[in-house]
């Protein structure tokens, strides 16, 4: 069992990965807001912080919001296919960085229901 990290910088492609996902059959996903550390940076520290700091390099303009998705994929088998048909439907952006994805290990998954009374 495994759960995949898609952190998504261009979100035009975010109805591309849902169908994907209905298509493939994953039962469910959480889809988060994000930032990256850049972007906050530049609202916490301020634009002279960014130009002077580690971010210098970074095109200010080609910063904006992002999505982090993730899903439990409860076979190992499936973890390949599913990363091979994202990375197919993101192969067009008009961004540089589309975003990036990966993986880690799930040990167990314990729901959490109210106590019936």
């Amino acid at each position: 069992m495994q759960i995949l990290y898609i952190v998504l910088n261009d979100l035009s492609h975010l109805p591309n990965i849902l169908d994907t996902f209905v298509k493939l059959k994953v039962r469910g996903a959480t889809i988060l807001d994000s930032e990256g550390m850049a972007k906050a940076v530049l609202e916490y520290e301020g634009l002279n912080y960014l130009l002077s700091g580690p971010f210098q390099e970074i095109n200010l303009k080609k910063i904006g919001s992002s999505k982090t998705i993730f899903t439990v994929i409860p076979k190992d088998e499936q973890v390949p296919i599913i990363v091979e048909e994202i990375q197919k439907v993101l192969t067009d952006s008009h961004e540089e960085v589309i975003g990036f994805m990966f993986t880690l290990p799930v040990s167990g998954i314990y729901p959490l229901k109210a106590h019936k009374k």
